[in-house]
């Protein structure tokens, strides 16, 4: 949107600071029931990581820039919203090149599993390491599968989460996620190093985290990957992550939500008071509530800043801060658009 159709001092139901998927899911549902909401979004467009783009000039293809598979948006939330999406297996989840032998990879299919077990024994695993790798995700699976539809209710307390999982049978998976460390359980579990790597990318992939950390933070990490539909698989949206983000703008749009874009959000204040700068003015927006689908390090800046970029109040203490607010990631994406597969991937 190029202006703001509002006053410069505007009240909502819901001020929602951020317009990734999350905030337009948000957007959309309270929308939906009948609630005035202001979406803010900083950059040109909404969608946040869940967009896509002609990536490549000359090439009529447009590719998920960053986010680009699918596995936590529940069906729940699809029939809720109306959302037309279509969603792709994805039936080859890794495919890993041996560092210490070029010629060799391990290729996990997972609609042939012959075709997998053979490639394990491609790549020296011995012999039992396909079952045993089949066995360590099928036990968490019976975790995941009763932890699943808690994503769409309240959040269970931990003692009810590990109940549900007790009653699942799947309490030993339940004491291995929440205890120890997952590169344990992965060491003990697994003897190649090729086999163990592919299981421990679900537990570092984007993070800093090590796999013997003993905070668990890559835990959390793993359990997000397995977590998806119960059963871990991950879908490719048809059209990209812009598909998906695209139908929950429009969903939200059509129940009532002001969405604005290249609306920089400036501070967050007591009282529900948003700031923030969209068409060359500053603008002040009211709401009873003020959700955030932004970093906790971005909330706790704005939380902790005036409009003019000053301090509104004394900013809260490092040590009293929750330090998982402070911690980086790091991953990288590659787009690449192939006129015929490798020719190692073509030998397998």
């Amino acid at each position: 949107m190029s202006s703001n159709p509002m006053s410069s001092n505007s009240a909502f139901d819901a001020i929602i600071v951020g317009g990734g998927h999350n905030g337009l899911a948000a957007a959309a549902y309270l929308a939906k029931a009948g609630r005035k909401v202001l979406l803010l979004e900083k950059l040109e467009h909404p969608g946040g990581a869940a967009v896509s783009a002609q990536a490549f000039d000359g090439v009529d293809a447009r590719l998920s820039r960053y986010s680009y598979l699918v596995s936590l948006l529940p069906q729940q939330v699809i029939d809720d919203l109306g959302l037309r999406i279509r969603l792709a297996r994805r039936r080859y989840s890794s495919y890993t090149p041996d560092p210490h032998d070029a010629g060799r990879t391990l290729l996990i299919d997972n609609g042939d599993d012959t075709a997998t077990a053979a490639s394990f024994a491609a790549v020296g695993a011995p012999d039992g390491e396909f079952q045993a790798f089949t066995e360590f995700y099928a036990g968490f699976r019976q975790l995941t599968e009763a932890l699943w539809p808690t994503m769409t209710s309240p959040l269970p307390t931990r003692s009810e989460a590990k109940d549900l999982a007790a009653r699942a049978g799947a309490a030993a998976a339940w004491d291995a996620m929440t205890e120890r460390p997952i590169g344990d359980i992965i060491a003990k579990s697994l003897q190649n190093d090729l086999v163990r790597g592919v299981v421990l990318t679900d537990a570092l992939i984007g993070t800093f985290a090590r796999a013997d950390d003993e905070d668990l933070q890559q835990n959390i990490c793993f359990l997000y990957h397995l977590v998806g539909g119960g059963t871990g698989d991950w879908d490719v949206p048809v059209g990209g992550m812009g598909a998906v983000s695209g139908e929950l703008e429009r969903t939200a749009r059509a129940a009532g939500a002001t969405i604005l874009t290249s609306a920089d959000v400036t501070a967050v204040r007591p009282g529900g008071v948003v700031s923030y700068r969209h068409a060359g003015a500053d603008h002040t927006a009211t709401a009873s509530w003020v959700l955030a689908n932004v970093a906790p390090v971005v909330l706790d800046r704005l939380r902790n800043s005036d409009p003019s970029g000053g301090t509104a109040r004394k900013a809260t203490p490092h040590a009293t801060r929750n330090p998982n607010h402070l911690r980086e990631g790091a991953q990288i994406k590659v787009n690449l658009l192939l006129k015929r597969l490798p020719g190692c991937w073509m030998r397998l």
